[in-house]
């Protein structure tokens, strides 16, 4: 937690700082459009990501390498600092990711992306890396109140961060609350998450169901936060309108952030590159 407390003072005494002045041709809702039509367009993505996640009472800080494509779905996942590559390709391998680990260097693993060792400590699965996930919850929560929006989202001005001139987009949810949700049959935590629109962590931790992915039991009682989160700040990329950094909190403060770097869009690969021969990776 102590390695947290100057990322928290450092967003606190910079995140609030842009002009809006800078900016006097696009609304804050041009922004927004904008940044959902670049997610919806992109094709393929290359980045390094460094994760921030509060898991229990402290927090995971990861930094890894991935590629995407998006239809077909193909993933490509390096994490340098522990060792780990992951390789998860659309109806093959009977929906496994193939996984290395440089601690087991003579063998191969095929796990299920969604089930608990390759989702241990982890806030999402390898299907929500990117910039496409976020945009996907933030497209839902405007759905969901179209008329709203000038209350959920401002614009804080521009900011510059890793030498890119970004807009600041802050999303605000003074509604942010938990609800009881009975479970209807063959329910599971990600499609309950999907449905309403929030965390999937978050209903896991608060409902003791962090070690269980399976079905669960028709009836059963769970707490559950509505929206995602009760604020979340954007650094759009004013060149690409992509975000590059978002900072998500709830009731507790800092929930998470990611950090984007290096970012390839839509550039094609090579026809091998989601293969495990593919050069220089380590299956």
């Amino acid at each position: 937690m102590r390695i947290l407390r100057p990322i928290a003072i450092l967003l606190i005494t910079t995140l609030f700082i842009g002009s809006a002045s800078q900016n006097k041709n696009l609304s804050c809702k041009d922004v927004v459009e904008h940044m959902l039509d670049s997610i919806k367009n992109i094709k393929s993505q290359t980045c390094n990501i460094k994760a921030t996640e509060r898991i229990g009472d402290h927090f995971l800080i990861a930094e890894s390498f991935i590629k995407i494509n998006v239809y077909p779905r193909k993933i490509y996942f390096h994490s340098p600092e522990k060792g780990v590559e992951m390789l998860w390709v659309q109806s093959s391998n009977n929906g496994n990711a193939i996984v290395h680990s440089k601690s087991i260097p003579l063998l191969n693993f095929d796990l299920d992306p969604l089930g608990s060792i390759v989702r241990k400590d982890q806030h999402h699965t390898i299907f929500e890396l990117g910039t496409t996930y976020i945009g996907s919850i933030i497209a839902n929560t405007i759905l969901k109140s179209p008329k709203d929006f000038d209350k959920h989202f401002t614009y804080g001005g521009t900011v510059k961060w890793d030498n890119k001139d970004c807009y600041q987009i802050i999303m605000n949810f003074p509604e942010y609350k938990y609800i009881e949700y009975i479970t209807k049959k063959e329910e599971t935590v990600s499609s309950i998450a999907q449905k309403l629109n929030t965390s999937d962590y978050k209903i896991r931790f608060k409902n003791d169901l962090s070690s269980y992915y399976g079905s669960i039991k028709e009836g059963k009682k769970l707490t559950i936060p509505i929206p995602y989160s009760n604020k979340a700040l954007f650094f759009v990329d004013k060149k690409t309108f992509i975000p590059i950094y978002i900072i998500v909190y709830d009731e507790e403060g800092l929930y998470e952030s990611y950090e984007f770097k290096n970012i390839r869009i839509n550039v094609p690969f090579k026809p091998d590159e989601f293969s495990k021969d593919f050069k220089g990776y380590g299956f």
